[in-house]
C-alpha cells in the first residue's frame, strides 16, 4: 500500500522523467551538424581571422583553415570560400552581406566574428541585436547559418581580466543566439580555453594557437579547421 507522501510524489517523478528528454534536446540543439550535399556552397564570413585563413605570410599557403576545410570536403562536391576583411565587426558584415554574400547564393554561411567587437567595447546587448539582424538576413536569403563564438586578443585565459570578460560576454551572446535560433554552434572560445588549459598553463600571451596573441598560426588554423569540420558533414 502506498503512503500519501508516495502517491503525491509519483506525478512529480513522472513529470521529471517526461521532461528529461525535452531538456536534453534543448541543451543539445547547438550540437547539431549540417549535412552537406553535392553542389552546396559554404561561405565563411568574418574578419581578419578568416581573411588570413586565405592568405597570410605567417602561414604556409594552403594551411589556413578555409583551404583545409575545402580540401577535407572536396570529395563531396562542395564549394568552400570566404568573405572577410581585417578589422570588421558585425556592423561591417551587415553593410556588405547583401552584395558580397547573399548575392552569391550560399547554402551555408559560417559567421566568424566578435574579437574586434569586444575590442571596440560593443555591449552584449548591441552585439546580440546586430548579430540577430545579420542571421535573419542570411536566413531570408536562403542560407543555413552556423554561428561561431569569438576567440582571443592574446592567448591564455584569466576570467578576472577586463578583455577576457568582454570576450566571454560576447561568446555567451553567440551561444544564446545559437540556442534561441536553433543554430549549430562552433564554440571557438571554449575550444581555445580548453586548449590553453592543457597546453599553456602559464598563460603565455602568444606562440600556441596564435603568432601575435590574436591571429592564428598553422597549428591554430588546423585546430580551427577541426572545430569547423565537426559541424560540416
Amino acid at each position: 500500500m502506498f503512503s500519501t507522501r508516495t502517491s503525491l510524489l509519483a506525478p512529480v517523478a513522472i513529470l521529471l522523467i517526461l521532461s528529461g528528454p525535452a531538456r536534453a534536446a534543448d541543451e543539445d540543439v547547438t550540437r547539431q551538424t549540417v549535412e552537406l550535399k553535392k553542389g552546396d556552397r559554404v561561405i565563411f564570413f568574418g574578419d581578419s581571422l578568416t581573411a588570413l585563413a586565405v592568405k597570410d605570410r605567417q602561414v604556409p599557403t594552403g594551411k589556413g583553415y578555409v583551404p583545409l576545410v575545402r580540401e577535407a570536403l572536396k570529395d563531396k562536391g562542395v564549394e568552400v570560400d570566404a568573405v572577410a576583411t581585417g578589422g570588421h565587426k558585425v556592423t561591417d558584415l551587415l553593410k556588405r552581406v547583401d552584395r558580397d554574400v547573399i548575392a552569391r547564393k550560399p547554402t551555408v554561411v559560417v559567421i566568424q566574428i566578435g574579437v574586434n567587437d569586444a575590442g571596440a567595447s560593443v555591449t552584449p546587448e548591441q552585439f546580440k541585436e546586430q548579430l540577430e539582424e545579420l542571421i535573419d538576413k542570411l536566413q531570408k536569403g536562403g542560407a543555413q547559418v552556423i554561428q561561431c563564438s569569438c576567440t582571443c586578443r592574446r592567448e591564455g585565459y584569466d576570467p578576472r581580466d577586463t578583455l577576457d570578460k568582454k570576450l566571454d560576454a560576447l561568446a555567451d551572446v553567440a551561444r544564446t543566439i545559437a540556442k534561441e535560433k536553433k543554430l549549430p554552434l562552433v564554440d571557438l572560445r571554449q575550444a581555445f580555453i580548453d586548449y590553453w588549459k592543457k597546453n599553456n598553463p602559464d598563460n603565455k600571451p602568444k606562440g600556441f594557437l596564435t603568432y601575435d596573441g590574436n591571429h592564428w598560426t598553422e597549428a591554430g588554423h588546423q585546430y580551427v579547421a577541426e572545430q569547423m569540420l565537426k559541424k560540416l558533414k
